[in-house]
């Protein structure tokens, strides 16, 4: 694979290098989020990897503009920074996970191996796949959902793989278990409330008032489900002066 690099730390972004090089891949390092920028779009990126803190721009917003930018492949944060807060808001913005150094050698090359097979299964299995449920329309290869009446909302590919699995199973109650074995693998290392972490950020994106949620909705104990609210019907309130014995029709014909 080719994978950039991001770190103002060039001894750890060159021993980041030798790791996974001596598995095979090819490395470009960049120590700034510009350089960083120019080289996954210079030619095609298999994975990034970058720190939290760069001297022009945090690797959170970095992160948020790589997304922006339609990059869909593997985003992994290489950090010192192993708080809850900082992973949560790496994630908020699009990563799809958080090493902690110090880190084993063959865990980061393992982690980073888990996590581009996962986003390669993804890209190959959503070509030209639209799934519409409800009034909820996912378009899987181009990365965004649609609810009827609004304009489409990019997702990250992490995120897509977690709406797919709740839409393609509508109405069932799915375990968080579950729900990491299809979006993260089964060789997922890592938090058990990253789902709740991705099901807040699909509902700012899906729902109109995420605290009270029409699609997305927790089974307390159990985990999550996909349930689109019921679609009203259209009702004509007819005024008090039309009697029950009287004049309907005209009322009807001047309603038109």
């Amino acid at each position: 694979m080719r994978i950039v690099v991001i770190d103002p730390d060039q001894t750890a972004t060159r021993l980041v290098g030798f790791i996974l090089g001596e598995a095979g891949h090819t490395v470009v390092q960049a120590t700034t989020a510009a350089a960083g920028l120019h080289a996954v779009f210079e030619r095609e990126t298999d994975a990034v990897l970058l720190e939290a803190e760069l001297p022009d721009l945090d690797g959170w917003e970095l992160c948020k503009e790589l997304r922006g930018r339609r990059y869909t492949g593997p985003l992994i944060f290489v950090s010192e920074q192993g708080s809850t807060r900082a992973k949560v808001r790496a994630f908020e913005h699009g990563a799809d996970d958080f090493i902690v150094e110090p880190y084993d050698p063959a865990e980061l090359v393992a982690r980073v191996g888990a996590v581009a097979r996962r986003c390669q299964r993804a890209d190959y299995q959503a070509m030209g796949t639209v799934l519409k449920v409800g009034d909820v329309e996912l378009a899987i290869g181009e990365l965004t959902v649609r609810v009827a009446g609004r304009e489409p909302v990019l997702l990250t590919p992490t995120e897509m793989r977690l709406l797919e699995c709740l839409m393609r199973n509508s109405q069932i109650t799915i375990s968080r278990e579950t729900l990491i074995e299809r979006t993260w693998g089964y060789d997922f290392v890592g938090e058990s409330n990253r789902v709740d972490v991705y099901i807040s950020r699909l509902r700012k994106k899906l729902e109109r008032d995420p605290a009270a949620p029409e699609y997305l909705h927790t089974v307390r104990g159990v985990g999550y489900v996909f349930r689109p609210a019921p679609r009203r019907a259209n009702v004509v309130a007819l005024p008090s002066s039309v009697g029950v014995n009287g004049h309907v029709e005209d009322f009807i014909q001047s309603i038109g």
